[in-house]
């Protein structure tokens, strides 16, 4: 046998081999195909369990499909109805953006108001610190015053009193005056006669005031009666006022210097002049 003849035995040798063990493998490996399929738990059931799994599941998704159609209609009722409602907010957003330009608008107006109101009220604030204080000003003038009158008071109380004395005192002159009268009527006596001694009963007013000398000129004078040295009797609506001393004497006025001592008040031009019966 050649080399060539032993290396195809040896082949074929093993490919005897390996068919064997293939042919025990498949012999292994055998299985009653019917069985398989025809079964109880066969392809065939598990073909049909999934041909009803497969149809409940297609229900399940008709219905699904369903359900989202429904679902598709209700969202885009709910989008329409966002959508409107969305438009009805721009509107709206745009109405009150316009109307807070108004009111900014109406807020600047305000604020200049304001600035000018506070001026205003500044300028109102100033004019009440300054009434306020012509009121002080005024209530001090008013206390003062109100001392004056009660002064004043004081002064025509003691006036009043004055008033009671020279009355008392002229109808006390009434009466020695009707008296000397009556003695001059019998006695024989002019009562008109000019006397070195004591003046005439006479009145006057007072003409002419020079107060910083002092001197008064009356309306009654030489023919009246009046020497230099009498003395008259100052009164204004029956208060006594003061006393005067003639110096100078002319036929219808005289002048008179004033007797501080006896001065009551101011010597004013107008006042009545008695002669004095002292």
């Amino acid at each position: 046998m050649t080399l060539l003849g032993k290396a195809f035995t040896v082949v074929i040798l093993l490919l005897s081999i390996t068919f064997m063990g293939l042919a025990l493998a498949v012999n292994a490996s055998h299985r009653n195909w019917r069985d398989v399929v025809l079964g109880p738990a066969g392809y065939k059931a598990q073909i049909e369990a999934y041909a009803q799994q497969n149809e409940q599941l297609q229900d399940a998704q008709q219905r699904a499909q369903s359900a989202l159609s429904r679902e598709q209609v209700a969202r885009r009722t709910a989008l329409a109805a966002l959508q409107t409602q969305l438009d009805q907010l721009s509107d709206d957003l745009a109405t009150r953006i316009n109307t807070i330009q108004k009111l900014d608008e109406k807020l600047a107006n305000l604020t200049q108001t304001d600035k000018i109101q506070a001026e205003q009220l500044q300028d109102l604030t100033d004019a009440n610190k300054r009434l306020r204080e012509q009121v002080s000003e005024e209530q001090k003038n008013r206390d003062e015053l109100f001392a004056q009158t009660l002064v004043l008071q004081d002064q025509l109380s003691e006036s009043k009193g004055v008033r009671l004395q020279l009355k008392e005192r002229n109808d006390n002159l009434q009466a020695e005056l009707v008296r000397f009268r009556e003695v001059a009527d019998h006695m024989g006596i002019d009562p008109q006669a000019p006397l070195d001694g004591a003046p005439p009963d006479r009145n006057g007013n007072v003409l002419v005031v020079t107060r910083n000398k002092g001197l008064v000129e009356v309306s009654i004078g030489q023919d009246d009666g009046l020497r230099a040295g009498h003395q008259l009797d100052v009164t204004r609506d029956d208060r006594y006022i003061g006393r005067l001393r003639v110096v100078k004497t002319e036929p219808d006025r005289a002048v008179a210097e004033i007797m501080k001592d006896y001065s009551e008040g101011f010597i004013l031009e107008g006042d009545r002049v008695d002669t004095s019966l002292e």
